[in-house]
């Protein structure tokens, strides 16, 4: 999985950044607010389907086990089941940056963004079980959404 850094972008930044520069910093903040929606109406289409930002499946689910070690929820299914709405994603939008992250105290979404440790319950003498979550991709730019951009920039210049 490739990671995405600042220099794969920095052509689509200046050329959108020379445009941005043309605006008020009203219009601007306006501009920075639709690239958001856009980009999060995306990466929740994304999250929906189960696809990371560079096209590939995300990691399946484990099977639940019962106390007795059956299965009691088989692998696979759909994840994310609350995070597909966009009132679970603030976009905070700049004249100068836009930032989408996800709204209220909700640890999942970092959790699985970075793979990393989680809470998943109580043994029945009270203990806290927690597991080694897949890293799973939720928020991404992707080929898609560069095209997105310059759409968007495209509106930009024929409304100014």
């Amino acid at each position: 999985m490739p990671d995405y850094d600042s220099d794969a972008l920095t052509g689509l930044d200046e050329w959108l950044g020379g445009i941005m520069l043309s605006l008020s910093p009203a219009k601007r903040r306006r501009a920075s607010l639709k690239l958001g929606q856009a980009l999060r109406r995306a990466n929740l289409a994304r999250i929906k389907a189960n696809v990371e930002p560079d096209g590939g499946a995300m990691e399946k689910r484990k099977a639940r086990l019962d106390r007795r070690g059956r299965v009691r929820k088989k692998a696979g299914g759909k994840m994310f089941r609350k995070l597909r709405y966009a009132r679970q994603w603030q976009i905070a939008a700049r004249p100068d940056s836009v930032e989408l992250s996800p709204s209220g105290r909700s640890t999942i979404p970092e959790v699985h963004q970075f793979g990393e440790k989680g809470f998943v319950g109580r043994t029945p003498d009270g203990r806290k079980v927690f597991t080694k979550y897949p890293q799973r991709r939720l928020l991404g730019f992707s080929r898609e959404d560069e095209q997105l951009a310059i759409d968007i920039a495209v509106q930009l210049l024929d409304d100014a």
